[in-house]
């Protein structure tokens, strides 16, 4: 920088910044590691609601930052307009048309003749509006369809008014659009929080069509017309680069192939699932996790029923898991941790998360009367994930938490925090 002083006034020659600095200033400023380019399967161990509501956060303000970038003044607008682009986030149908209208503009620079959605690698679709008509699924399909290179997509979608309550399907432009614009270069499709939801054959198609899918979280398929016949029935694809699974045991046959003795999913590392099976599932179901779930090395178990049976889903994958390291338990309560459970014998991480977010004191003696009988082989950690409930128990049971790990002789596990520290500390 040089500095001309003169009688009258003082001037500033700033230097001539090279483009590629500022693009990596502004990339740096807004820059969300783990959400804007995907890399493999999600490692927070959080119920999915909680972590989506984290990300959604995070989004927003990487967009109020991108905002302000490029309102700075002509120059910033042209280096930083890919960047705007690059994660979308839809909360009102009534942005949608100005929304397409904006990705109809060219990209400026050296990729002029490309559209701004050429950029766009995730789409988040957070409407909670009752009143979303039919023409918004047809905007949010052409909208779709403006993003070739999309990696990531989460859709939570409300009703449609003539939409029947229990079938609640996704329109199909909607499924169509994602397998035909950005099949190949999707890597993770999440409705899991949505009202609305693919029938099956719709999802079949898409997840034929999307061969690098890594993450797959739609346990519930909508019913239609065509799943009631069987020559309609497409096979489930074979996903050899499916790393990660959300499903309710309850509604497996959607994702069972005609050849009921094949592993489809050869490449499978994380398992979601409600703890719903009912008794006449139960021989498939165990028979799908022996065939997919050998090698899966994390479970994340979604558990409501009586404490009493936790200990048969244990032993179901301690049978079926021989992989299994990570271990991700969501309860209801506490009291739902019995004493003398055993675990797998291969964990060597417990996750625990109860849903209420203060509990009363013996609720906590419960649970630390369980870890003292608890057994597993080789396990390490226990880590307590709800950050409310970790706060609860340190600001209102101290006297409690101390007295109850006074005599850890028999606790050969470290008990941790949700933030991985020393639960004592």
């Amino acid at each position: 920088m040089t500095l001309a002083i003169s009688n009258d006034s003082t001037a500033c020659n700033l230097p001539c910044f090279p483009p590629e600095l500022w693009i990596t200033i502004f990339n740096l400023a807004t820059d969300i590691p783990g959400l804007l380019s995907y890399d493999g399967p999600t490692p927070f161990d959080l119920p999915r609601p909680l972590v989506k509501e984290h990300e959604h956060r995070l989004l927003k303000e990487s967009l109020i930052t991108k905002r302000n970038i490029i309102l700075v003044c002509k120059t910033w607008h042209t280096l930083a307009i890919n960047i705007l682009y690059r994660s979308v986030l839809v909360t009102r149908p009534a942005t949608l048309s100005s929304l397409l209208v904006a990705l109809g503009r060219r990209s400026s620079g050296a990729a002029r003749s490309v559209h701004v959605g050429w950029w766009t690698r995730r789409l988040d679709v957070l409407i909670h509006d009752d009143r979303c008509e039919a023409p918004d699924y047809a905007l949010l399909a052409n909208i779709i369809r403006q993003f070739p290179n999309l990696s990531t997509v989460n859709l939570s979608m409300p009703m449609l008014p003539d939409n029947d309550s229990w079938l609640r399907q996704l329109p199909e432009s909607v499924i169509m659009a994602l397998a035909e614009s950005c099949g190949s270069s999707l890597r993770v499709f999440d409705c899991s929080e949505s009202i609305l939801r693919p029938c099956r054959e719709d999802l079949m198609k898409l997840i034929a069509a999307a061969k690098n899918l890594s993450v797959l979280r739609c346990p519930i398929c909508s019913p239609s017309a065509r799943d009631r016949s069987p020559s309609a029935r497409l096979d489930m694809p074979v996903m050899t680069k499916l790393q990660s699974l959300s499903l309710m045991s309850v509604f497996l046959r959607d994702y069972l192939p005609d050849d009921r003795n094949a592993n489809h999913f050869p490449a499978l590392r994380k398992l979601t699932y409600d703890c719903i099976p009912p008794p006449f599932l139960d021989h498939t179901w165990k028979r799908f996790m022996r065939l997919s779930c050998a090698n899966v090395t994390t479970v994340h178990l979604d558990y409501s029923l009586q404490a009493e049976c936790l200990q048969k889903e244990l032993d179901l994958l301690g049978e079926c898991c021989l992989s299994l390291n990570d271990l991700v338990v969501y309860i209801r309560s506490w009291t739902e941790i019995n004493l003398n459970l055993t675990l797998p014998p291969s964990v060597s991480y417990l996750g625990l998360h109860s849903k209420l977010r203060k509990a009363p004191a013996f609720h906590f003696k419960q649970l630390f009367a369980a870890l003292r009988t608890i057994s597993g082989l080789e396990l390490k950690i226990v880590r307590l994930l709800h950050a409310d409930a970790v706060e609860d128990l340190r600001a209102n049971h101290w006297a409690l938490l101390e007295s109850e790990l006074a005599d850890s002789s028999c606790i050969t596990f470290r008990i941790e925090d949700n933030e991985g520290h020393c639960l004592m500390t």
